[in-house]
């Protein structure tokens, strides 16, 4: 978050040929290093900002530089995002909460996925592949009884209506005969 008063984030111009930002007075910020945490951080020229109009507005920083950071993947965040905004894709996004953020959360809460004392990423796949095949075989078991229910019912509804068509051609062929 940017404190009140500063430019944001988005009053700086990203050039992505370039992986520099541009400020509002038209000076590069460019790239420094990365962080620890998978940011790319841009620094701007201490010699550029000293004589900067702008500078009470952009950094309160001792050394008048401006640090913006970037997240490796915000690219790849950034199209993910616009994907989620167009018309079709909100109402898919909106399955995904019935569907895997569902599976997700009963493997993390009844499956043992908060915490592993698994070592190793091969062990780990393995147990969250028998995770998910169990949550398949719970899947299949409960699609069967469905179906089984709905044949069951149906066959009641048929023996029923056909039981009350019997006992209508009972009364009618005794009615013709009496």
């Amino acid at each position: 978050m940017t404190k009140e008063g500063y430019f944001k984030k988005y009053d700086y111009v990203y050039d992505e040929y370039y992986d520099c930002y541009i400020c509002p007075n038209n000076k590069i910020i460019s790239y420094s290093t990365t962080n620890r945490k998978g940011y790319l951080e841009h620094k701007s020229n201490p010699e550029d900002c000293k004589t900067c109009p702008f500078l009470s507005s952009c950094t309160n920083s001792k050394n008048h530089t401006k640090i913006i950071t970037r997240h490796i993947w915000a690219e790849a965040m950034e199209i993910c995002e616009e994907i989620r905004h167009k018309s079709g894709f909100k109402d898919l996004y909106r399955k995904r909460k019935e569907t895997i953020e569902r599976i997700f959360g009963t493997a993390k809460e009844f499956h043992g996925l908060r915490y592993t004392n698994q070592i190793g990423i091969e062990k780990m796949h393995m147990k969250i592949g028998l995770t998910f095949a169990c949550l398949n075989m719970k899947k299949l078991v409960k699609i069967k009884k469905i179906r089984a229910r709905k044949e069951c019912f149906s066959k009641e509804k048929q023996s029923y209506f056909s039981f009350i068509l019997e006992i209508i051609h009972i009364k009618k062929t005794n009615l013709i005969f009496t």
